[in-house]
C-alpha cells in the first residue's frame, strides 16, 4: 500500500512539475551530511566521515548564505537519520536540491580522489553534477575519478527533484585525509562545491516525465525486495518445536476434567 501511495505522490508532483512552465530547478539547497550517530561511515587515522561531512556541510551553509541562497541541513549534530527522512526532507522543499556529501575510504592507501553520483534519468541532475565536478577538479589537488550514473543510491531516487551525491576524498589516504581534516582543506572543500552550485543558477527543469517514472519504478522494486526479505527473515525465526532427548516429541499433559 505504501509503494502505491508513493507512486501516486510522485504522479502529483510530476504534474505539477508539467504545469509548472520554465521552473527554476532550486532555489534552496538541501545539504545532506551523510551519516551520523551510530551510522559511523568509514573512519581512519582516528578521522570520521560522520564529523567530517557535518564540518564541511556547515562550511558550505554559511558560503551559500552570504550568496543569498536557501539551505536547510539535513541534521545539525551527531544523530541518526534514515535515507527516506533526508529524501523526504528535500521532497517537502519546492525547488530545492539534495546535496548529499559523503567521503570514502579503501583498503588500498593509495586510491585517492573525489567522484560524483547523479540519477541516470536525471538530465538536470547531470549538469549540476558536472558543474560540481569542474569546480572540484579546478579547486583541490586530488584525482578527478569522474561523474558516475551507474548507482541507485537511495538519495537520488528517492527525492522527487534535482539530487547529487559527492564522495569528497578518501580518508584511507593519508595525504588527502591530511588535507581534508584541517580547517583550510574543508573550506576550500566547501567553496569548490559552493561555486560548482552557483555557476548553473539559475537553471530550468528539464528532466523528462520518464525521470520520476524511472524513480518510482526503482522505488517500488525495492519496497518488494524488502518485504520479501522480511518475509523470509520472519519464516527463519520461526520457532521450533521442542523434542525429547530421545528424539521423540514428550508426551503431551492430560487435561483435567472439568467440573460443573
Amino acid at each position: 500500500m505504501k509503494a502505491i501511495q508513493l507512486i501516486l505522490r510522485r504522479f502529483a508532483l510530476l504534474a505539477l512539475a508539467l504545469t509548472a512552465g520554465s521552473i527554476r530547478a532550486f532555489e534552496t539547497v538541501v545539504i545532506d551530511p551523510g551519516h551520523g550517530g551510530n551510522d559511523e561511515g568509514t573512519e581512519w587515522r582516528k578521522v570520521s566521515e560522520k564529523d567530517l561531512t557535518l564540518s564541511v556541510a556547515r562550511r558550505l551553509e554559511k558560503i551559500l548564505h552570504l550568496n543569498n541562497i536557501q539551505t536547510v541541513l539535513t541534521r545539525h549534530c551527531d544523530s541518526y537519520i534514515s535515507l527516506d527522512d533526508r529524501a523526504e526532507m528535500a521532497n517537502l522543499i519546492p525547488q530545492s536540491l539534495l546535496l548529499s556529501i559523503h567521503f570514502n575510504g579503501s583498503r588500498s592507501p593509495d586510491i585517492n580522489g573525489f567522484e560524483i553520483f547523479a540519477f541516470r534519468h536525471s538530465p538536470t541532475s547531470r549538469v549540476i553534477a558536472e558543474s560540481i565536478q569542474q569546480s572540484l577538479a579546478e579547486s583541490l589537488r586530488s584525482k578527478n575519478r569522474g561523474l558516475h550514473i551507474d548507482r541507485d543510491y537511495a538519495v537520488l531516487v528517492r527525492s522527487a527533484s534535482s539530487a547529487v551525491l559527492v564522495e569528497c576524498g578518501f580518508i584511507s589516504n593519508k595525504a588527502e585525509t591530511a588535507r581534508l581534516a584541517s580547517p583550510e582543506g574543508q573550506q576550500r572543500l566547501a567553496e569548490a562545491l559552493a561555486r560548482g552550485l552557483m555557476r548553473i543558477k539559475p537553471l530550468i527543469n528539464t528532466d523528462p516525465p520518464e525521470a520520476d517514472l524511472a524513480k518510482c519504478e526503482i522505488h517500488a522494486k525495492k519496497h518488494e525486495e524488502d518485504k520479501r526479505m522480511a518475509k523470509a527473515a520472519e519464516e527463519n525465526a520461526a520457532p521450533i518445536k521442542k523434542v525429547s532427548s530421545s528424539g521423540r516429541k514428550p508426551p503431551s499433559k492430560k487435561k483435567k476434567s472439568k467440573t460443573k
